[in-house]
């Protein structure tokens, strides 16, 4: 399975990453400086550490698009690909000449993959969309930043990250479709707007989704207390206790018995919009109790909670290391890289990601020189 890939920055190369991982050819077609991300700090040996987490195991070529010969050597490894991926403004590769009925012509079997910010066509097309612009017209941000409460903004590229996976199910399903449609390739378009909010907008629909009830929105409350954090005597927990009977456990192992008649805590609605006051009920006693002995207690009584760490400790612990979140690859270059680790395990199906990210070109002679030779040569 060859994908050929023009993206850049993240939501298309973390696609076509996951492509790799599963078993695909990725060559990367790139120019000096076409792709910001090389130099995002920190740099090791010239190598990004950004770079590195979304653009392992593919190959790297450079080609001057400006030129005739750049051009056709695109269109001949196009016409030689299962898969074109591009993440450029709508209209940038139909005038490049890497459109999608331009290299259908030649490989009716391509699945041609778009991604974009708003879609090929309608009222923004043309805007420049980055993660924090998707971010804030889909209407997450007040709701992460509570009722009452200034709008925020999640600290992460989380749109770009969406939308990548997003674009990774949709190729699938294409080439799934292909191999029962007699062979025939299709566009798909993915757009960060629409993928991100798919995602992140499931459970906030609870006024959106009965268009036609006539039902009254639906109060919310002003707390947060879900996601609050409980300070103990040597760092911080974070969970959720949401049943009436978690919440009588709860109660009861932090020495409250007292509270568990209380109806506020007799509904899981009601423990929701009352988790401010039961964590107020519990936190000196939780403040009191070292991190290990909390989170035993709570695993004693079946109530869900988690230390609160930092990336270094989550990789630390026993936990990443039993579920081998990430990998540890020898490079005689760059020394121990580690990488965060394709997240599913399959019985037979090959999922690897212990190959490095490619140089810039690296991979010229290998994949360009034979498209040089005259035809019948060799």
């Amino acid at each position: 399975m060859r994908v050929l890939d023009m993206t850049a920055l993240i939501s298309g190369p973390l696609c076509s990453q996951v492509l790799a991982d599963l078993g695909a050819e990725v060559i990367r077609v790139e120019s000096a400086g076409s792709d910001v991300m090389r130099f995002v700090a920190p740099l090791h040996q010239g190598m990004s550490a950004f770079f590195e987490q979304v653009n392992r195991g593919k190959k790297s070529i450079t080609v001057d698009l400006k030129s005739d010969e750049g051009r056709a050597m695109v269109h001949k490894l196009a016409d030689s690909s299962d898969i074109f991926l591009q993440n450029s403004r709508p209209g940038v590769m139909e005038r490049l000449g890497f459109g999608y009925e331009a290299l259908r012509k030649s490989n009716p079997r391509l699945i041609y993959v778009a991604i974009s910010g708003f879609g090929e066509t309608g009222p923004f097309v043309n805007r420049p969309a980055y993660d924090a612009v998707i971010q804030g017209i889909t209407g997450f941000m007040p709701i992460q930043g509570g009722v009452g409460g200034d709008p925020v903004a999640i600290r992460s590229v989380i749109a770009d990250k969406i939308t990548a996976m997003s674009a990774a199910n949709a190729t699938v399903a294409a080439l799934y479709h292909r191999d029962h449609d007699e062979g025939r390739g299709q566009k798909v378009s993915v757009n960060m707007a629409s993928a991100f909010s798919a995602f992140m907008l499931v459970d906030q629909m609870h006024d959106h989704t009965f268009v036609s009830s006539g039902m009254e929105p639906t109060p919310r409350s002003g707390s947060l207390g879900s996601y609050r954090l409980l300070d103990t005597a040597d760092g911080q927990v974070i969970g959720m206790v949401l049943q009436p009977s978690q919440c009588e456990r709860f109660l009861t192992a932090l020495g409250r018995p007292d509270m568990v008649s209380d109806e506020r805590f007799a509904t899981m609605p009601s423990i929701g919009r009352h988790m401010d006051l039961l964590y107020d009920t519990v936190a000196d006693t939780v403040a009191a109790m070292t991190t290990e002995a909390f989170l035993a207690l709570m695993e004693e009584n079946s109530i869900p909670y988690g230390k609160v760490n930092t990336t270094a400790e989550f990789l630390a612990s026993p936990e990443a290391l039993h579920s081998q979140a990430y990998v540890d690859v020898e490079d005689p270059e760059l020394g121990t890289v580690r990488h965060l680790n394709y997240p599913a395990r399959f019985e037979r199906s090959p999922a690897d990601a212990t190959r490095r990210a490619p140089k810039l070109g690296e991979h010229n002679d290998e994949i360009l020189a034979p498209l040089r030779q005259p035809a019948g040569a060799g």
